[in-house]
């Protein structure tokens, strides 16, 4: 049986074996014996409460809110540190790198895309489409790629969000007589370390508010803060770059990277896996793509219409940002300062080194903080949103009697709450945490980015020969850069390693 067949199943027939019928829903039903249209019973069978209407009640986006979406998922504080990587691959590695995984973004999303809505059935999650193509087997393996890096994404922001309020704090002398400051510079007079865990749970508290939003799509607004936000400390970053460059005229910049001759030939290998894994990672968000596009309403130009326009302005945008930040920040810093310092761009003069310390600086940094902070929010939830609708979607299709429409609300502020809870704990107790997630984004990024999309479209679109030289092409190319980003990745925990501390 076709796939798209066996999955229509789920919303006009109904199998005990065919998946999850919530996951899979027809916008316009078919119709069944002499013409008419199936029974709202039918598409109830077999214990689940899927209901049209309902989801289209939930759906009001266009491809502006897909495009809010994917620039609050994509573009994030890592954003600061791509001149490190261009003070490694050089004038010339750089661009085309981040050319590159800009063009793999567009062109598989479209793919994935594509696969989103096939024969009138329109799936919900990445899972269900992949499990119509590969079976409950091929679901269960995208399932351990996407989960865990959503999971482990939302404790990467906890731990970032974390980190910008107590930036913040650092720039007030006055910090250091809160009892939060534990160690003061006495050559500056400004606090250096604190309580971190503090302004953990403070973040972790403002979420558990956050998560009772019902579904992303929901979380539009918060998503169209977030995006303004994301271009905030952008435009702060090279604001910041151009005032080096007028001020003090650049610094040395390489066409060819970082020089052999200084570092070794292993070391500088690592670094460009490294700068490898980090540029792919800073366009990822096709772990969330299809949980984006159940935000769309119907009819018009169809939601995949919406979804690819989305795609299209949404990686333009973002690859015409990393270039600029990471042209103007390289061209500024040189790549000297920018390899012995990545976070060189950070924004306070007393942290950096590099800026002057002066009340400008100062309020950049607080402002930069703070949309990093705000930005923080929403990405969490754009993220997380999708985990909360796959566990209640499934417990509602097994266990209907546990999510009726009385005892929805309190499960959901039950178990929501205890992921927060769960998710700040792992922020606080591993505030190094983050070097893991990109390991996880490493390993992520081929089955989820490439080979999922590209065979995915090959079992549903039947393209010609030519075509599917290019497909496996790419699919090769994209391994090789995964493998490369993951022996780079586990070089640089284990490099690290003598530095990470519990709690």
């Amino acid at each position: 049986m076709d796939p798209a067949d066996k999955a229509a199943q789920f919303v006009v027939g109904g199998t005990e074996d065919s998946g999850k019928p919530d996951d899979v829903e027809a916008p316009v039903p078919r119709k069944g014996f002499l013409g008419l249209m199936p029974s709202r019973k039918k598409t109830q069978r077999q214990g689940t409460m899927l209901d049209v209407h309902e989801l289209e009640e939930q759906r009001h986006g266009t491809w502006v809110q897909a495009f809010f979406h994917v620039i609050t998922a994509v573009i994030g504080s890592g954003v600061l540190y791509l001149p490190f990587f261009f003070s490694v691959l050089g004038w010339v590695g750089g661009i085309i790198m981040t050319l590159t995984f800009g063009f793999i973004t567009w062109y598989t999303s479209r793919l994935l895309a594509d696969a989103m809505v096939v024969d009138g059935v329109r799936y919900r999650t990445y899972q269900s489409a992949v499990e119509a193509c590969f079976g409950k087997r091929g679901g269960i393996i995208l399932a351990i790629v996407q989960y865990p890096n959503l999971v482990l994404t939302a404790v990467a922001y906890n731990i970032t969000a974390a980190n910008s309020m107590k930036s913040f704090a650092f720039t007030y002398k006055s910090f250091t007589s809160s009892p939060l400051c534990t160690l003061v510079d006495e050559e500056t007079g400004y606090c250096i370390e604190s309580k971190y865990w503090v302004f953990s749970v403070i973040f972790g508290a403002f979420q558990l508010f956050m998560s009772q939003m019902p579904n992303l799509d929901s979380a539009a607004w918060a998503s169209f803060i977030g995006a303004v936000m994301s271009f905030g400390y952008s435009f702060l970053s090279l604001g910041m770059s151009i005032y080096q460059l007028v001020t003090y005229g650049g610094s040395p910049t390489r066409v060819d990277g970082y020089p052999v001759e200084k570092i070794g030939h292993a070391q500088l290998t690592w670094d460009v896996f490294n700068a490898f894994g980090g540029i792919v990672f800073a366009f990822s968000f096709s772990f969330i793509l299809i949980e984006i596009s159940d935000t769309i309403k119907d009819g018009g130009k169809g939601p995949v219409w919406h979804m690819k326009r989305a795609v299209w302005v949404a990686v333009a945008t973002i690859t015409g940002f990393y270039i600029l930040v990471s042209c103007l920040g390289y061209a500024a810093y040189g790549y000297e300062a920018l390899y012995n310092n990545a976070y060189v761009i950070d924004f306070w003069a007393e942290n950096n080194g590099v800026w002057d310390s002066s009340p400008a600086t100062t309020n950049v940094a607080r402002a930069a903080n703070i949309m990093v902070l705000i930005h923080m929010v929403p990405a969490y939830q754009v993220f997380s949103q999708p985990v909360f609708a796959a566990v209640e979607r499934s417990l509602r299709h097994k266990h209907s009697w546990m999510l009726g429409t009385k005892r929805r609300w309190t499960f959901r502020l039950v178990w929501r709450s205890i992921y927060v809870v769960l998710v700040c704990f792992v922020a606080i107790a591993l505030p190094f945490f983050s070097d893991f997630v990109g390991l996880i984004g490493a390993l992520g990024f081929w089955p989820a980015t490439v080979l999922f999309p590209i065979e995915m479209y090959r079992k549903i679109h039947k393209p010609s020969m030519k075509e599917t030289i290019w497909l496996e092409a790419l699919n090769l190319f994209c391994l090789l850069i995964t493998i490369c980003a993951v022996m780079g990745s586990i070089q640089l925990l284990v490099k690290n390693a003598s530095g990470y501390s519990f709690f």
